[in-house]
């Protein structure tokens, strides 16, 4: 399967900070609740042993077809459509791996990725940033682009990209064999 997103470049119209998202795997993904209110998962969960994966675009459509592949691959996924309710889910627990779209709304996730650095629990947690971005051999041309994946090690891929093969890739980043 392939993903691609609504957009190429920052928007120029104002994005809705949360949506909600459609059931996706006969799983509930509702507009998200602020951290402080979030409750754990339960420690009886099956979703407890695998690993806890953030999807973050705000394209709805993009997001549920991630967690959907991604759910269906063996991760629990939560998706986000507002990269300031992940941050602060982030917090609150931090992510196994974070798959994240570079382009949100008018800016793009590197404020997110900052932050996510800066905490000591997501400090070196594989991030994978998507983007639709024209690259050249695998290299974004976009500057400030390639700056944070460079600085702050992060795993980059075009969209669209196949779902199936960033399964794998995340598998290999969590030090996962494939099963």
């Amino acid at each position: 399967m392939v993903m691609a997103s609504r957009h190429d470049g920052p928007s120029l119209t104002a994005v809705p900070r949360s949506v909600p998202i459609a059931s996706v795997c006969g799983r509930s993904m509702g507009a998200l609740q602020p951290a402080s209110t979030a409750q754990p998962p339960s420690q009886d969960s099956r979703a407890d042993a695998l690993p806890r994966i953030a999807a973050l675009d705000d394209d709805p459509a993009a997001v549920a077809s991630m967690t959907a592949i991604l759910s269906q691959s063996g991760f629990d996924v939560v998706p986000y459509t507002d990269a300031v309710e992940l941050e602060m889910a982030a917090r609150a627990m931090p992510f196994s791996a974070y798959v994240l779209d570079w382009y949100l709304g008018d800016t793009t996730a590197a404020p997110l990725i900052e932050a996510l650095r800066r905490h000591p629990l997501s400090a070196r947690v594989p991030i994978f940033l998507l983007s639709g971005n024209l690259a050249v051999a695998g290299v974004p041309t976009d500057d400030a682009l390639a700056r944070i994946i460079g600085r702050y090690h992060v795993q980059y891929r075009a969209k669209p990209y196949s779902g199936v093969k960033l399964a794998s890739d995340l598998r290999l980043a969590l030090g996962e064999r494939r099963g």
